[in-house]
């Protein structure tokens, strides 16, 4: 199952690029799994998205437009094609 991420500012930085897709291979795939796989690709960024300690998470994500809270994304079910967009609120523009 092949998912579609946008990391915005900073974490494109870890990656080297804006936009790129990650085969999910899971039973009944979740935002987690996509998060999971895009550690497995690029070292820190699970570390770096999730926030240092795990007590602060300051990145927000959204599935196909709609928010998705942390807490919720072993919850979430991703599909084939969806788009996860990954932003830093406070980054600015």
């Amino acid at each position: 199952m092949q998912i579609h991420i946008q990391l915005d500012e900073p974490a494109w930085r870890m990656v080297g690029q804006r936009k790129l897709s990650v085969l999910v291979d899971a039973e009944t795939p979740t935002v987690a799994d996509v998060i999971g796989e895009l550690g497995k690709q690029f070292a820190g960024v699970d570390t770096e998205l999730r926030g240092q300690t795990g007590d602060f998470i300051p990145y927000s994500l959204f599935l196909n437009d709609n928010s998705v809270r942390w807490a919720e994304i072993e919850r979430t079910r991703v599909q084939n094609g969806d788009r996860l967009r990954v932003i830093l609120p406070i980054a600015g523009g």
